[in-house]
């Protein structure tokens, strides 16, 4: 018969007791975990993680692309308020210079450089023809609009 020997470094013992050797009972206590499973594990981990960091930072880039919008319409609104604060002074100040052409002295003053007098006091009345008078207890005045056809031959065929 021919023996076989053991591979170097491993000795073997010949007991008959039965009871496993050592190294043999630590490899058994050692569980083994399929490889699938651990990178399942972590897969799902690691996807998890890549989500929530994916959805930070949209989370901050929508922030910064809102607030730089916003900063963009206030600046538009800032412009528009000085605008109008600007067209407001020109208005105010057309307004004073209208009021000021239109006060009696200053009318009174171009009428004066351009000839025409003051008109003497009491006022004159123009009597036409075939107008109605007023009455001069009821404070009314003629209506010259219903009498047209009685009073436009006496005014004149001259249109200005």
């Amino acid at each position: 018969m021919t023996t076989v020997a053991a591979p170097p470094g491993r000795v073997r013992r010949t007991s008959t007791s039965a009871r496993p050797p050592a190294r043999v009972r630590a490899r058994s206590r050692a569980r083994v975990v399929p490889t699938t499973r651990r990178a399942g594990r972590v897969g799902r981990v690691g996807r998890v993680g890549t989500l929530l960091a994916l959805f930070t930072v949209f989370a901050l880039v929508s922030a910064v692309v809102f607030h730089v919008v916003l900063a963009q319409h206030q600046l538009e609104l800032d412009r528009l308020n000085t605008r109008i604060a600007q067209e407001q002074r020109v208005y105010e100040q057309r307004r004073l210079t209208t009021s000021l052409l239109a006060s009696p002295q200053r009318i009174i003053q171009e009428a004066e450089r351009l000839g025409l007098v003051v008109p003497p006091e009491p006022a004159q009345y123009l009597y036409v023809d075939g107008a109605p008078m007023p009455s001069l207890g009821d404070g009314a005045t003629a209506d010259t609009l219903t009498d047209w056809t009685n009073a436009k031959p006496n005014l004149g065929n001259a249109q200005p």
